[in-house]
């Protein structure tokens, strides 16, 4: 886990752990240096990048707030309105619009991608990298092959607009939405409120203490944030074939199953799909990403994105990705941006055309597993 203290608390966390025999390492001095702000009290620079958003264009060089994210996704409209569509999904939980980008030939017979990110609104890094990818689609659609403009793509690049502000504004280690308990905010983790296998297992699956980090909510579904995810996927009328949630910060593609160490029906496939991701993204940058089933390489979880989309909506190639950076976590250098957008870029494009070559799969999945 990592903690974050006051720097002159330091010294006294330090002593606190060696008296006990806990090992620690000190991964970031100063987190004001990569966050561009405060962590727990309103920026003035970050308060006037939030007021002249007209001011400030994405070029993935640095971390954007959300109403220039939106602008960016309003422009990119405007500018290929053939295929740019760009539409509301929803509201969150303090009535802020969920935005999406869909880009598409209008082809009946296109088979859907689906790619979203902030999820959890400190991981700053999944959004810049869902924008380029839909940047560059974008731009260079009308000239691409075939396993590009036979898919209609779709792009949130914040699917938890309140905790992603609240990130940039007061609190850069937020990490839930802004949901509330009684008399306090306290926020539901998203990727634990996703309805498939939600609740089950014990608490290092997720928690039913709202104060906890992973915080499931009430019951599946219970946020709007992940009830407009589930709507949109299930009621859209296109058939997804690939379901890409990106998250931070461990370099690492993952595949269900997260709540169980069972393999999934499909996991060879989804395996040789992952290794075709982190071999691009190593030949773009050196990168070296883990690949495997979620539980094998992180941890238990229960109500996550991507079990649901395996189990429930059958999309037959479900990753959660998560990005840069192990050093600096969260707090990753906005010098490592360009980068890392660039080898996710190259590894979602080796994926592409890996489907491609293999039929839509994800038919073995149990009934018996699809009934819970």
């Amino acid at each position: 886990m990592e903690v974050l203290v006051e720097g002159t608390r330091a010294m006294q966390m330090a002593k606190l752990f060696q008296g006990r025999d806990i090992g620690f390492d000190v991964l970031v001095n100063d987190a004001n240096a990569y966050s561009g702000g405060p962590r727990r009290v309103r920026s003035p620079i970050l308060a006037n990048r939030l007021r002249s958003p007209s001011k400030r264009q994405l070029d993935w060089k640095d971390f954007y707030p959300l109403n220039t994210v939106y602008q960016f996704l309003d422009e990119l409209e405007a500018s290929f309105p053939s295929t740019c569509t760009v539409s509301i999904i929803g509201r969150s939980v303090e009535g802020r619009d969920i935005k999406m980008l869909k880009i598409s030939n209008s082809d009946a017979n296109n088979t859907g991608v689906w790619l979203d990110a902030a999820t959890h609104a400190r991981e700053w890094i999944s959004t810049s990298v869902v924008t380029y990818i839909a940047d560059y689609l974008a731009r260079n659609f009308d000239t691409m092959g075939a396993s590009y403009t036979n898919k209609d793509w779709y792009f949130v690049p914040v699917v938890n607009p309140d905790g992603y502000l609240y990130s940039h504004t007061s609190d850069r280690m937020w990490r839930k939405n802004r949901s509330r308990f009684g008399n306090t905010i306290t926020g539901v983790d998203l990727n634990r409120n996703f309805g498939y296998f939600w609740g089950r297992g014990g608490p290092e699956h997720s928690s039913a203490d709202p104060s906890h980090l992973n915080f499931r909510g009430p019951e599946p579904f219970s946020e709007p944030e992940t009830t407009a995810v589930k709507d949109i996927i299930l009621y859209s009328g296109t058939p997804f074939k690939i379901f890409l949630t990106f998250h931070a910060c461990s370099e690492a593609i993952s595949f269900p199953w997260c709540h169980t160490a069972e393999p999934c029906p499909d996991y060879v496939n989804l395996l040789e799909g992952g290794t075709a991701m982190a071999k691009a993204i190593y030949e773009t940058t050196g990168r070296m990403y883990k690949v495997g089933n979620f539980k094998d390489i992180m941890y238990y979880a229960s109500g996550t994105s991507i079990d649901w989309s395996y189990g429930t909506a059958r999309i037959p190639f479900s990753y959660l990705i998560e990005l840069r950076s192990k050093q600096e976590r969260f707090l990753m250098p906005r010098d490592e941006i360009f980068d890392c957008c660039k080898e996710i870029l190259n590894g979602v494009k080796a994926l592409v055309e890996f489907v491609d070559k293999r039929k839509c799969l994800n038919c073995s999945v149990n009934a018996k597993k699809l009934r819970q």
